[in-house]
């Protein structure tokens, strides 16, 4: 699978060897693991440690977008915009959103098999995200983010095992375009009347 460009695994460098194998291999979950493969080759022992890094990498290849319209489509106040009393089908609304900070957490968790067969304990990584947008634009349309605008970015995270850090990143700028579509866009929650004999502004009336 290609990497995400701007996802949780390249803003964290697992694309550019940020996760150092000896670290990953010193966690109390990577060593049960190994001593379960005691009876295995050298070469499979020390192989685990590597898939265990690959899958992680895969976990994480979300893109940062996944995280703001997640995190946006959670916010009480956009909720208005399914009223379609008040926002008519067909109607493009602009939301402006002030500096804001966005919280994520993630756990991804691994079983390592050799030949189909569980090899020692589940391996549980914690990955915490803050984000700070400078500002952000949404465009809204038939209760659906459409397309968003933002200003600069700033991240920072960590990934640990079992309580030990495995990456940290600072504060840093994220490479993230100004602008981005949504396709289809992305509900904001189920379109409804608040007003049952409200009619669309863009309907056919006075025919």
């Amino acid at each position: 699978m290609a990497d995400e460009p701007a996802s949780m695994a390249v803003f964290f460098g697992l694309d550019s060897g940020a996760l150092e194998p000896l670290r990953l291999h010193d966690t109390d979950a990577m060593q049960k693991i190994r001593a379960s493969l005691a009876n295995a080759p050298a070469v499979v022992r020390n192989f685990a440690t590597e898939s265990v890094a690959d899958a992680l990498k895969s976990a994480l290849n979300v893109s940062l977008v996944d995280v703001f319209s997640t995190a946006w489509t959670k916010l009480l106040e956009i909720r208005k915009y399914c009223d379609q009393s008040k926002y008519p089908p067909g109607q493009v609304n602009n939301y402006a959103l002030a500096e804001h900070v966005i919280s994520s957490a993630h756990h991804p968790r691994f079983q390592v098999l050799l030949d189909g067969a569980p090899c020692g304990p589940e391996i549980v990584f914690d990955v915490e995200l803050k984000l700070t947008i400078e500002a952000a634009c949404l465009e809204i349309l038939d209760a659906k983010i459409m397309k968003v605008a933002t200003g600069s970015i700033q991240g920072s995270g960590s990934i640990s095992c079992a309580g030990a850090t495995l990456v940290e990143r600072k504060t840093a700028a994220l490479n993230f375009p100004g602008k981005c579509a949504f396709g289809d866009g992305i509900s904001i929650g189920t379109p409804y009347r608040s007003d049952p004999h409200s009619h669309s502004t863009t309907g056919h009336e006075g025919r």
